[in-house]
């Protein structure tokens, strides 16, 4: 991969204008659409009398996983041979557009297909914003890129459930939408604003054999490796303990709490804290325990080890707090069980993507590979 002009390794990443461009944009739209994450709980309950809102819930979630699947290994081949801002921007515009039709839902199953929609066009935006990143930043400060993405992430957990809450209270659910809606118009125009270098490669002529051997590319490759698979069953244990997360904590409220919809975003805020904190701590404790490794393979054993110990401490820590609600506990106790969950959450998301990481670069022989794609 060819460095960008832009990433030279003695200037400031923030001094990079496309790359803070990028960022902002993330920021954005990452706020945009926890903010929708929120308000689509609440929208169902609302829709639904609160009778079968746990299924439409659950189910809104497992169209947004399916729509990834679907789409998100296309999306990668097309990448690959379509200007990538183009689709950036093409991308952000058509879910403003289905964001904003949100509030004028009335049925059930426009719920269903809106979010699988929306997501199937995320599908498309996510792998060609990812794979956008080191060619504006360079390999040399793409770590720390990859760095500062994540804190947005931890920034958006805790401020969005807060925004959706401040919305609700102050002005009406469907502003939730609309405000979502508008994040991705401002997410396309700070795209539009970004320069990213086309990077020179050899691209096979698209033929219905070549796409079916990219698209699959990606499969085989989590097969081969037993690392991504561990990835894998990671990233499934922590996607369904979020949506269970969700589901349970409207209806608590909701029903068992008699709560409105202020609480509700209050838990989520809680919910985001405990991850936000947990992150913080992690960070703090896996430096000083890899500080201490002798080698490069004595490193790589360690994060190993502390893939495995995360994933057991998330796990008991996701089970442990689930048994006081038999009890049924007030707001207030609901809200420090719903810290530690995020804490366990993100126990294993957390060592998975260093984990992920390191293995990359052990494999290239310590160089960074760029990101897969497809």
């Amino acid at each position: 991969m060819t460095d960008s002009p832009t990433a030279n390794v003695s200037t400031s990443l923030w001094r990079n204008r496309d790359f803070r461009y990028l960022f902002a944009a993330q920021i954005v739209s990452l706020l945009g659409s926890g903010v929708t994450t929120v308000g689509l709980a609440l929208f169902a309950y609302q829709l639904t009398g609160g009778a079968s809102a746990t299924a439409v819930i659950g189910y809104a979630l497992t169209l947004r996983i399916l729509a990834f699947l679907l789409f998100s290994q296309p999306a990668g081949v097309i990448a690959d041979r379509v200007s990538r801002k183009k689709i950036l921007i093409a991308a952000d515009l058509i879910r403003f557009g289905l964001l904003a039709l949100f509030p004028f839902i009335t049925t059930v199953w426009q719920i269903y297909l809106l979010i699988f929609l929306i997501n199937a066009v995320t599908a498309f935006f996510t792998p060609t914003f990812e794979a956008s990143i080191p060619e504006v930043v360079g390999s040399e400060q793409y770590v720390k890129a990859l760095s500062l993405s994540r804190v947005a992430v931890d920034v958006e957990a805790v401020a969005a459930p807060a925004l959706a809450g401040l919305l609700v209270a102050f002005l009406d659910l469907r502003w939730v939408f609309w405000f979502d809606s508008l994040t991705y118009l401002v997410s396309a125009l700070l795209v539009a604003a970004v320069i990213i270098p086309q990077v020179g490669k050899v691209i096979t002529v698209l033929s219905w054999r070549v796409f079916f051997s990219e698209i699959t590319h990606g499969t085989r490759v989590l097969l081969r490796e037993p690392s991504l698979r561990q990835a894998l069953t990671l990233s499934i244990a922590e996607a369904t303990a979020g949506a269970a997360a969700i589901v349970a904590t409207v209806v608590y409220v909701r029903d068992v709490l008699g709560r409105g919809e202020t609480a509700f975003a209050l838990m989520m805020v809680m919910l985001g804290l405990g991850s936000a904190l947990a992150a913080l701590a992690l960070g703090r404790a896996t430096g000083r325990y890899e500080r201490s490794a002798c080698d490069k393979a004595g490193l790589h054993g360690r994060r190993h080890a502390w893939t495995a110990r995360a994933l057991v401490i998330g796990g008991v820590v996701l089970g442990l707090l689930l048994l006081p609600g038999a009890l049924k506990p007030p707001l207030i106790i609901f809200g420090l069980l719903w810290m530690l969950n995020g804490a366990g959450q993100r126990s294993s998301l957390f060592h998975r993507r260093r984990f992920l990481r390191n293995t990359r670069t052990k494999k290239n022989g310590g160089e960074r590979t760029q990101p897969i794609s497809r």
